[in-house]
């Protein structure tokens, strides 16, 4: 354990509640989410990601102190100190002797972060449009503690069975699928693509280290509105040597349960605060039905589905299969080859069919980890490239061509996005919820206000006098 470091500010809530008792002085930093005036009481929520405190102003003897709450508004940010205390309720509070003001909320948003439910689709246009100021709305920032503890469970998970972290690179020359999918960059005059998967990188890294992982960005042009994707978001790999398919489903399956099992056992506050109750175990691989594609296409086919044998499974199809199996999580193995990235291997006995299997979830939210076993010839990963469509790339592929003429021992990997986990844990509304700045095709990464210089003021006289001096012209 690390020591805190003294002085570090702010002191979160929780601290303070359990390491003070009634009659003890204490130091209070935080954020205003609520103001309520009775006569000579003034009454201040304040709200961080571990809890609410309110701190009481009295004017009777503390005039001066009482004058500096006049002007504060919901969203400004203060420092008090005061005696500790419970109310009648058994709340905590502190009964301010000293307050500063350290940055006013002067523009007038309605409704504020601590007003309104961020999970709620109807608010959804506000909530992401500004970003910035609904970040702290407290659904929304539950979420996002939601998901961190779970990277940070899947961090322990991998460190436990000595995975070694690596860091692929983001701005790569190589696409995992299709060209058109991928975000396109220019970096010092070089036509470039930003990471769909660093696949690429892993494998020379693993065969250096034996097993690695990476948490890292990926980027995806995604066009479909779907609301399980996202253009950017967080992808968890892991590479390992001499592991075949079932090795990968073993290993997905206990990262993925130990790790939810410590996120919700770490993230009580703000499950109960989403009046979210989980039952971890039904996670547990012990649990999971397998079925093989072949399998699944007759269940599909004789509950009405039209998907075509050779053609990967839909949404529909994902949730008749789920349904089938009595809303368990379930193993899809060998899917056709024609759906699948092009270093995979292909089913010795079905070479139409390849060696990956993805674990899906109940309920919609689709595909939670997958695994594939790696091709390691040199000539089926060409022959793959040229059905891919990919025949006149080889020189962008080459070094990963020659690797396998290097050394590559049998090996496969897995691969799972923390969004969209954290998405179906939750049973959440759009997958976007997951993400602080999310980007998806229904949101602007620049906002209209940027381009059109309708810059919002909500009333602030400040904002209101830069945008009458500075006079902001819309862009052409």
């Amino acid at each position: 354990m690390f020591t805190c470091i003294v002085g570090m500010k702010p002191a979160f809530i929780d601290e303070i509640v359990t390491e003070h008792q009634p009659g003890q002085m204490c130091d209070i930093n935080g954020r205003v989410s609520a103001v309520r005036r009775h006569g000579n009481l003034v009454f201040l929520d304040i709200t961080d990601h571990t809890g609410k405190l309110q701190v009481v102003v009295e004017k009777n003897g503390n005039d001066a102190i009482h004058e500096r709450t006049t002007d504060i508004t919901v969203g400004s940010y203060i420092s008090a100190t005061g005696e500790y205390r419970r109310n009648r309720r058994g709340d905590p509070e502190i009964n301010a002797t000293d307050l500063d003001v350290l940055a006013h909320a002067m523009p007038n948003v309605s409704p504020s972060p601590w007003e309104i439910d961020g999970l709620d689709p109807k608010h959804g246009k506000q909530v992401f449009d500004f970003p910035s100021i609904y970040v702290a709305n407290p659904q929304r920032a539950a979420v996002l503690r939601i998901k961190t503890n779970f990277v940070t469970a899947l961090h322990e998970y991998l460190h436990s069975q000595r995975f070694t972290l690596v860091e692929p690179p983001i701005i790569t020359n190589k696409t995992l699928y299709s060209v058109d999918n991928a975000v396109h960059a220019k970096i010092h005059g070089e036509d470039v693509f930003l990471s769909q998967c660093a696949t690429f990188e892993l494998e020379p890294l693993a065969l250096a280290f034996g097993k690695v992982y990476t948490i890292s960005p990926a980027f995806r042009n995604e066009n479909s509105g779907s609301k399980r994707h996202l253009g950017e978001y967080t992808h968890a790999k892991a590479e390992v040597m001499l592991a075949d398919i079932d090795d990968l489903m073993l290993l997905a399956g206990e990262s993925l349960y130990h790790s939810l099992k410590a996120t919700v056992e770490k993230s009580e506050r703000e499950l109960t605060l989403l009046g979210k109750e989980i039952d971890f175990e039904r996670i547990h691989p012990s649990r999971h039905v397998h079925m093989t594609y072949d399998e699944a296409l007759k269940v599909t086919r004789a509950r009405g589905s039209d998907t075509e044998y050779g053609s990967g499974l839909t949404r529909a199809d994902e949730l008749i299969l789920t349904k089938y199996v009595g809303d368990q999580y379930l193993w899809m193995q060998f899917p056709p080859f024609a759906s699948e990235g092009f270093p995979y291997r292909r089913k010795t006995d079905q070479p139409h069919l390849s060696m990956t299997c993805d674990l899906i979830a109940p309920h919609g939210a689709g595909e939670m980890v997958g695994v594939a076993e790696k091709t390691t010839s040199a000539e089926e990963l060409v022959r793959n490239l040229v059905e891919k469509g990919k025949g006149d790339q080889l020189g962008q592929y080459w070094d990963y061509i020659v690797m396998r003429r290097y050394g590559l021992p049998p090996h496969g990997g897995m691969g799972a996005a923390p969004e969209r986990i954290i998405y179906g844990l939750l049973g959440l509304d759009h997958i976007r919820l997951t993400k602080p700045w999310p980007v998806y095709p229904d949101r602007r990464v620049a906002p209209a206000y940027a381009d059109d210089g309708s810059l919002p003021t909500w009333g602030d006289p400040e904002l209101e006098r830069i945008v009458t001096n500075y006079n902001p012209r819309p862009r052409r």
